[in-house]
């Protein structure tokens, strides 16, 4: 049974109790409301957090200052992002050309020729698309926390494998909603911030997602900055709390079955070393069969 509090400190934030849980959770239906909040300087509970760990915290282990990391929110973030691109580019051209296999049906009249088989004088010399299907929503979120652990590789490639996906669901003819949350628990409360990152039918940014997706300072300084603001009544500033599993959130979200959800890098199946073979297990572990083709990137390895 949930209990909701009437009052909530801020107008992003909701407190309700499951059982013997309080989470608070906060939804922002942009980077730049993210931004515009922090910007205020929500006060500190000092009860919970004796050290602003989100501004002190070193630079090699948080990157930029905080005020830099805030600002990244809507203007942008550059570390990384041409190899992410080239990486993304590598994978759109193999997910295009699957789908472009799959629809492409051999015919008499088409939109562009078969070569072997005009060569070969055969009456089917062309290829026409198959036609296309009425287009439905499909909700899918990620999961942005990781394990401390987890390698810059992994973190990376669980974006462009993210990002990948998303093409190939619309390729496929559906609309997603997509929305980033991160979580973690501290005894009985649970912190969960959910952020939405594409709209249905909207083009998504790449140059909006990649940070909060792949950047660390977005977790550890941004996120962070947003914990230190909540009304815990438990002490948070030890760890700022353990990273919550799938299926926990799946729970407390109400995620249903029919919805994607893209878990830690580990969760996903994700090494790093191999984008094709990262992208044949992170599929592998969606079970998406039922509703898609899902193309085999990693094909040398089965030759």
């Amino acid at each position: 049974m949930s209990e909701t509090f009437d009052a909530p400190p801020y107008e992003f934030l909701s407190i309700r109790k499951i059982r013997s849980m309080t989470i608070y959770h906060l939804v922002f239906e942009s980077m730049l409301e993210i931004e515009r909040f922090l910007e205020k300087n929500p006060p500190i509970n000092t009860d919970s957090f004796s050290m602003m760990m989100s501004a002190k915290a070193d630079e090699d282990f948080a990157g930029p200052p905080l005020p830099q990391a805030i600002a990244y929110c809507s203007g942008g973030y550059q570390e990384g992002l041409k190899n992410f691109m080239q990486m993304s580019r590598q994978m759109e051209a193999i997910t295009w050309q699957s789908y472009r296999q799959r629809t492409a049906a051999p015919a008499i009249v088409g939109s562009r020729p078969n070569v072997p088989a005009y060569i070969a004088g055969e009456p089917k010399s062309m290829y026409r698309l198959s036609r296309s299907v009425e287009k439905k929503v499909i909700k899918m979120f990620m999961n942005l926390s990781y394990n401390r652990n987890t390698t810059e590789g992994q973190i990376l490639v669980r974006g462009v494998l993210t990002l990948n996906l998303i093409q190939l669901l619309e390729q496929n003819g559906y609309i997603v909603d997509f929305r980033a949350v991160t979580a973690s628990t501290e005894k009985n409360e649970t912190f969960i911030c959910e952020i939405r990152m594409k709209k249905p039918g909207a083009k998504i940014d790449i140059g909006k997602v990649f940070y909060p997706m792949c950047g660390k300072s977005f977790l550890r300084r941004v996120i962070s900055r947003l914990k230190e603001s909540m009304p815990f009544e438990q002490e948070w500033g030890s760890t700022y709390g353990k990273v919550a599993n799938q299926d926990f959130l799946r729970a407390v979200l109400n995620i249903d079955k029919s919805s994607l959800f893209i878990g830690t890098p580990q969760e996903m199946g994700i090494i790093g070393k191999n984008i094709l073979e990262d992208a044949d297990a992170f599929l592998g572990t969606l079970n998406l069969g039922n509703r898609i083709a899902v193309p085999k990137y990693n094909v040398s390895k089965e030759n």
